[in-house]
């Protein structure tokens, strides 16, 4: 019983030890590169949305669409897991230069062949942004 009560003790104060530890190498973990460089990009294509104004329909850039392969394993419910997770990351301060992400609403679907992340931003001067940043993930 003794033993019992000293091995639990050991791992209570372990886990205060590393639980704080874990948490600061998480926080400083934040990602430094585009989580979209790390699926491989087959194509870019501009997305668009109709705008209607009175009878008239006029077509506006509205950002990207990043086409992505499938692998093994790798599901649109993960796919848009990961994206969040580095929205997020990015909202909270993380700077990635040239990433597509930032300030967009991301939307991701299956194509039979793979993925199709869609990527709107909030106006058309973003939406130029964030094409001439997708179009770099193909290079």
């Amino acid at each position: 019983m003794k033993i019992a009560t000293l091995m639990l003790s050991s791992v209570l104060a372990l886990g205060l030890i590393a639980g704080p530890a874990a948490a600061a190498h998480a926080d400083s973990a934040a990602p430094s590169n585009c989580v979209l460089k790390t699926y491989t990009v087959t194509a870019v294509a501009p997305q668009f949305s109709d705008v209607q104004q009175g009878r008239v329909t006029t077509r506006r850039l509205a950002g990207a669409v990043v086409y992505v392969p499938a692998q093994p394993g790798l599901t649109a419910e993960w796919l848009t897991l990961s994206l969040q997770r580095h929205l997020s990351a990015m909202r909270a301060g993380a700077k990635m230069k040239d990433c597509p992400l930032a300030d967009v609403r991301v939307g991701v679907s299956s194509t039979g062949a793979g993925f199709a992340v869609q990527l709107t931003a909030k106006d058309p001067k973003s939406a130029e942004e964030v094409l001439r940043r997708a179009r770099l993930l193909r290079g």
